[in-house]
């Protein structure tokens, strides 16, 4: 009898493995197929099921929203919300600011119509349950980042997802999830679907009339950060771990489609043992009080680069090892714990947010012999504790404090506002190290977000947006227009889909 049961129990098992392993093939018809449930495929799914479009959604991950859900505002030019409050900006003057300060590498037309129609989209959103605050984040950049408003217990970028899952679902979308797409369906010159594998092993074939491409970009994946960036996908980490590979763009490139753009949106920021993400030590990374100095003991930057989270990260990622060191004194970090932060981390840890726990988090990092985090009694022993040339360091210190003293930073212009002596009490450093929250920058499109290929020619049938798509950005992310890549996430879904209707109702 045992033995019996034992038989019976591995039949079982190997019937489960079998149907894991040898799955079926599951075919389904649509008019709109989408790949990732983020703000670009739910964008999409919400404009073409309210078209009356069937639309098919799969998403990778067994959640929607992708890293849309940890986002906090959009971007927008002469809103309903910069309206009430006098705020001036025009979309003529946002367009040609973004222009030059991408050195007008990204794409003219696209940009523009995107920054036109910013506001418009938000309009979008309010009617869907969406709802905006407009806020200044930094004192580097205007007041076009509209911060979304709280939906019940769903916080910002989170609040916006579930508020077009909502709609979705009553619109009939259908959802596969934990269901990747690996394959676009190609045939005689235009796409006609796409494939994917879901969670139990089964084919999944998807015939669509058209494809819609939103996964998220590459960030996750070290291999294509290696292959398609100039960075290094081992030292250049991702804040979050949201299985962005870039499968999107991959299967786009694998039919022929054009790329472009390939980077990442860099920020600053430290890891280390006895150091807690986004905690208290991590966030004295983004001061601009701080002094910064490289793997050589020598100054390297005006520290307000802080305020722009881009272009600290370009900083810090070009120096030797691709780190540096922020150092800063018992005075700055009095500052921090009694008076707030001088720069947020976004809305995560927003300006003026008290350290109370930073004295914790410095007597953990100490005991377990962090190697991000070090202090010392004077200058010249912190020189030691982070493995720099004494004499560069102690040069480097004492020039900055003399500039605070005579109010002018010779060596990078740094104002005076943020140039505090560091003499005050014990010596502080955290390593600094180039993080991103994003990969940008993948398949080429055109306006209508119809993905082209090397020609330049439309590929019928198939249509990219957010974070999948270059021609937005040039070697770096454009912070000045704050909440630029979850605004276009948001329009370029939208577009997609109104695209994609006319593409299935006229054929071109």
């Amino acid at each position: 009898m045992k033995a019996t049961l034992n038989n019976v129990f591995a039949l079982g098992i190997l019937a489960l493995a079998c149907q894991t392993a040898y799955g079926k093939t599951i075919e389904y018809t649509t008019d709109i197929a989408v790949v990732g449930g983020g703000s670009v495929g739910l964008a999409a799914a919400v404009t073409g099921a309210e078209a009356g479009a069937k639309v098919i959604v799969v998403e990778k991950n067994p959640y929607l929203g992708g890293s849309s859900n940890f986002a906090e505002g959009l971007f927008a030019v002469e809103s309903d919300y910069q309206r009430a409050k006098s705020y001036g900006l025009t979309r003529d003057q946002a367009y040609e600011h973004i222009m030059e300060y991408s050195h007008f590498k990204n794409d003219g037309a696209i940009e523009r119509e995107f920054v036109d129609e910013s506001a418009d989209n938000l309009r979008w959103l309010n009617k869907h349950g969406v709802d905006f605050e407009v806020v200044q984040i930094s004192p580097k950049e205007p007041e076009t980042w509209h911060l979304i408003k709280n939906r019940e217990h769903f916080v910002h970028g989170a609040a916006l997802v579930t508020a077009l899952q909502e709609h979705a679902e009553k619109d009939g979308v259908q959802f596969l999830m934990r269901t990747p797409a690996n394959t676009l369906i190609y045939e005689n010159g235009k796409v006609t679907g796409v494939k994917a594998k879901d969670h139990k092993g089964n084919d999944i074939v998807i015939h669509a009339k058209a494809v819609i491409i939103g996964t998220g970009g590459f960030g996750n994946s070290p291999e294509k950060i290696d292959k398609w960036t100039h960075f290094d996908g081992k030292d250049f980490k991702p804040t979050l771990p949201l299985n962005k590979t870039g499968d999107g763009i991959e299967m786009g490139r694998e039919i022929g489609a054009a790329h472009e753009g390939e980077t990442l949106m860099l920020h600053p920021g430290t890891d280390g043992k006895g150091i807690i993400p986004l905690g208290n030590i991590y966030t004295m990374t983004w001061q601009p009080a701080n002094m910064w100095v490289n793997a050589h003991g020598n100054r390297f930057v005006d520290e307000t680069v802080a305020f722009s989270f881009a272009h600290a990260g370009n900083a810090i990622g070009r120096q030797k090892g691709h780190y540096a060191w922020a150092i800063f004194d018992d005075a700055e970090l009095q500052h921090a714990k009694n008076d707030g932060v001088d720069n947020g981390v976004g809305v995560l840890v927003p300006v003026m947010t008290k350290l109370k726990n930073i004295d914790t988090e410095i007597k953990n990092a100490l005991a377990a012999n962090s190697e991000s985090f070090k202090s010392a009694s004077s200058i010249e022993q912190l020189a030691k504790a982070i493995d720099v040339p004494v004499a560069n360091l102690k040069h480097a210190y004492d020039s900055y404090n003399l500039a605070a003293t005579t109010h002018y930073d010779e060596a990078f212009n740094k104002d005076r506002m943020w140039t505090r002596p560091l003499n005050h009490g014990r010596l502080y450093a955290v390593k600094l190290m180039p993080y991103h929250f994003t990969s940008v920058g993948g398949l080429r499109i055109n306006t209508q977000m119809s993905v082209v290929n090397t020609d330049d020619n439309p590929i019928k049938g198939l249509y990219a947006g957010g974070n999948d798509v270059g021609g937005i950005y040039s070697d770096t992310y454009t912070l000045w227009a704050s909440g630029h890549a979850f605004g276009f996430a948001t329009y370029s879904g939208r577009k997609a889909a109104q695209n994609a209707l006319e593409y299935i109702k006229t054929g071109k």
